[in-house]
């Protein structure tokens, strides 16, 4: 068993602790990117690393390539708003979400896959009246099929209506502009983590929580299907990071991988467990423990690691013992007796 100490300055190995089943290497780290002194070999590393193996990022550009070369319809028929085209888009969001959501799930959950190795939180899926239906997983999926991707949709709808007319900023391809056209997949993951820290916050403020995101945040331990199970207005917020499109030049590619990263990604980020194991060899990143913390300790680690704004703004939890006592201790001063 490893051993969680009370200093958060010393690192933990991974492994077991009395608050998780697994946890990574503490204190969990951020990207050194924004890192004060600067390391530029240590961020280059990182910048470059974090395409260059199976994870989330890599798998989102790959998976936006194949709607762009085989399934998007012409941008000459998005010019006007017709019901086939966009139920073309609806389609492609839809069948990516229901794909990738069942495969996890079946996967870890109902086959057990890799059983509890590497998950996080020991506890299964719930069975509570506190969810629709009185089933996590039934809640998730509904609220996931029936709210966010149907916004996700939406968004993408307007941005292609108004590209195809030429209303915003567009790439033809990246012979236009080579260095713009990588250097913004870079930008755009660096964006949706800014983006993502302040909607969060926002939807964090007592009425927007009471009323929006505690939909979200009945899901204390998280499965695939939960990371998009969210309230209409926060789904609304959360995919409105598109209209960084609606002023930056973009390439269609760019537009669904920025969306991939944000649904798709929400479903590996939420799977519960680290990573995820083919015949107990490592086959893909999956899990957010970073994310995963947020769930527990509901305010802390509002946004992701490539930015480190949780740090700067003094929401961050970095997974240790003496992290988890200084908020059990800031919420007994909170609420002590006047």
């Amino acid at each position: 068993m490893a051993r969680t100490d009370a200093n958060a300055d010393v690192e933990v190995p991974p492994g077991r602790s009395r608050a998780w089943n697994f946890h990574p290497k503490l204190p969990i780290a951020m990207s050194p990117v924004f890192d004060v002194p600067a390391k530029p070999r240590a961020a280059f590393a990182w910048l470059i690393g974090s395409w260059f193996k199976l994870a989330p990022p890599l798998s989102h550009i790959v998976l936006a390539v194949i709607p762009v070369a085989f399934l998007l319809p012409a941008m000459s028929g998005m010019q006007t708003l017709d019901v086939g085209w966009m139920l073309r888009i609806a389609a492609i969001n839809f069948g990516f979400t229901i794909l990738l959501g069942t495969a996890l799930h079946l996967y870890l959950y109902v086959f057990a896959g890799q059983q509890m190795r590497l998950k996080f939180d020991v506890r299964p899926m719930e069975k509570s009246s506190r969810f629709t239906f009185g089933n996590q997983v039934w809640d998730n999926i509904f609220w996931t099929l029936g709210s966010s991707v149907v916004f996700w949709t939406l968004w993408a709808i307007l941005y292609f209506h108004m590209a195809a007319n030429g209303w915003v900023p567009t790439l033809s391809g990246i012979g236009q502009s080579p260095v713009w056209f990588v250097a913004f997949f870079f930008v755009i993951r660096f964006w949706q983590s800014f983006h993502f820290y302040w909607i969060h916050r926002l939807i964090h403020m007592p009425l927007l929580f009471k009323h929006v995101h505690s939909l979200h945040h009945r899901n204390v331990n998280v499965g695939p299907w939960s990371g998009l199970a969210m309230h209409p207005v926060e789904g609304v917020l959360y995919f409105s990071g598109i209209l960084i499109h609606f002023v930056l030049p973009s390439h269609a590619v760019h537009v669904i991988f920025h969306m991939y990263a944000l649904s798709l990604g929400a479903i590996y980020s939420h799977s519960g467990f680290e990573k995820l194991l083919i015949r107990d060899k490592e086959a893909m990143k999956s899990g957010s423990f970073h994310h995963q913390l947020h769930h527990r300790y509901f305010e802390r680690n509002y946004g992701s690691e490539e930015m480190p704004l949780d740090r700067w703004f003094g929401s961050f939890h970095d997974g240790t013992e003496a992290a988890s006592k200084r908020i059990r201790a800031r919420k007994k001063l909170i609420f002590a007796p006047k």
